[in-house]
């Protein structure tokens, strides 16, 4: 054994000390350190390299020891980025194994002690096996912190008004549980950031290629301006709304190295990350459709309410229209509240219309439903029966009171100064609910009483 292990491997025993060590990491980096040190170790001083597989196929530098060394004499190592790169590369390669497919490969140039194999390959099974470990563990934590988010994300829907109420209230425990410096979601053509992220030009360039690509089901590890991002759709029943991205400073290999092609070899994320990001991604995509389901809510309710004053109103004078003047009257009969209602018209207003136009008609019966308005109690309505022609509903009056009722709006009608040099009059037609009456009784004789009105001389009220 001597002779095919290094001088800092001695025996069997310290390989079995290595191998507990392994089983008892708390971390996949630190896992990734020790068995790179041991292999380097074994192989009697050669540089160790780990690649993990991304989602699209394509590999990325993960660690790597002695890390200054293999960077500045192995720039070889760096431009590995798929399959085809390490068949032709010279490396000793070992499989890491996930639950269901290859992990990624840890590595090293040829040694002259072919014997150390099976001993390396026990290493990288156990290595992978404890990455397995790791990885459940790890999931099962954001998993619950996870949970626990959705709850408080569940709860805040309701008081929440927009994405970034959404990212000001959980932005930090997302960006905690997934160890990110910053996080974005894009939806609708707009950013919203919190955190450290890159500049917004730089997100909007990425996400054209993100576009692009017609990757709306994969989470994509990105590159360029944007290299330590992760990626992943935010989608509802596999209707694309956007995307949610995460960002973090600082890469696998924990060592700052200003070497641009070593930057774009790194990998930023483990495989479970990229994993658990997408029950972040749903959470979101669920929120965001919370929201957007309670604004078109409000503007339902906006438009409907518009709609129905629409349906009631008059266009010209706001007060209510003839049709729900109408329908009123028919439920007040049905549910027998005592009534009163007043007809009256404009006098003389054809020679209004005669003389000054009808743009000027039409604001003089503006005018006059809003000084009626203002001389009714809260109690009575005013609708416009037609042309120049009103009715007002007042409730709960005896004859008395409905009649001082209509002199006083006579009154207020012929002391009030117009637009117009003209002096303006009403004539009122007025009449209380009585016994068995219908609508069309109660009009019939509001009108009757409005003509009465006219006949005797105008600008006066005639009861029947």
């Amino acid at each position: 054994m001597s002779g095919t292990l290094s001088l800092s491997v001695q025996n069997l025993d310290n390989l079995c000390q290595k191998l507990a060590l392994l089983c008892d990491l708390a971390t996949p980096l630190e896992l990734f350190e020790l068995l790179a040190k041991t292999l380097h170790a074994l192989t009697q001083g050669q540089p160790v390299v780990l690649y993990r597989r991304l989602s699209t196929g394509d590999l990325r530098l993960a660690y790597c020891y002695p890390l200054e060394s293999t960077l500045t004499s192995h720039h070889e190592l760096l431009a590995i980025r798929c399959d085809d790169d390490l068949a032709t590369s010279n490396l000793q390669l070992y499989e890491l194994q996930g639950e269901q497919e290859v992990w990624g490969y840890i590595g090293h140039p040829p040694t002259v002690h072919p014997g150390l194999g099976k001993w390396i390959q026990l290493l990288v099974d156990i290595a992978s096996q404890r990455l397995r470990l790791l990885k459940a563990e790890r999931i099962a934590a954001r998993h619950s912190g996870l949970k626990s988010r959705r709850r408080l994300l569940s709860r805040d829907i309701k008081r929440l008004t927009s994405i970034d109420d959404i990212l000001q209230h959980h932005g930090a425990s997302w960006c905690d549980i997934f160890q990110a410096e910053g996080i974005a979601l894009a939806y609708q053509g707009d950013l919203h950031c919190f955190g450290e992220c890159p500049t917004k030009h730089q997100l909007f360039h990425q996400l054209q290629q993100l576009n692009q690509q017609n990757t709306h089901d994969e989470i994509i590890e990105l590159n360029s301006n944007c290299q330590d991002g992760l990626a992943a759709p935010l989608s509802v029943a596999n209707a694309p709304l956007g995307w949610l991205l995460l960002f973090r400073q600082q890469s696998l290999i924990t060592a700052r190295v200003a070497d641009t092609k070593l930057q774009d070899a790194l990998s930023y994320w483990m495989p479970l990350e990229a994993s658990m990001i997408i029950e972040l991604a749903d959470d979101i995509a669920v929120a965001i459709t919370a929201l957007e389901v309670a604004r078109l809510n409000r503007q339902l309710t906006k438009t409907n309410q518009r709609l129905e004053g629409l349906a009631h109103t008059d266009p010209l004078t706001k007060c209510w229209n003839r049709y729900y003047t109408e329908l009123v009257i028919e439920d007040l009969i049905h549910s027998s509240v005592s009534f009163a209602m007043l007809m009256f018209d404009i006098d003389d207003f054809k020679n209004i219309n005669d003389t000054y136009g009808h743009a000027i008609g039409d604001d003089i019966l503006c005018d006059i439903a809003q000084l009626v308005q203002e001389t009714l109690r809260a109690n009575d309505h005013l609708g416009r029966w037609g042309g120049e022609e009103f009715v007002i509903i007042s409730k709960e009056l005896d004859q008395d009171a409905s009649l001082k009722l209509a002199n006083r709006l006579c009154r207020s009608v012929e002391q009030h100064t117009f637009s117009i040099a003209d002096h303006l009059t009403v004539s009122i037609g007025l009449t209380l609910l009585q016994p068995g009456d219908q609508p069309r009784q109660l009009f019939e004789r509001a009108d009757q009483g409005m003509y009465l009105a006219k006949m005797a001389g105008k600008n006066q009220v005639f009861v029947c």
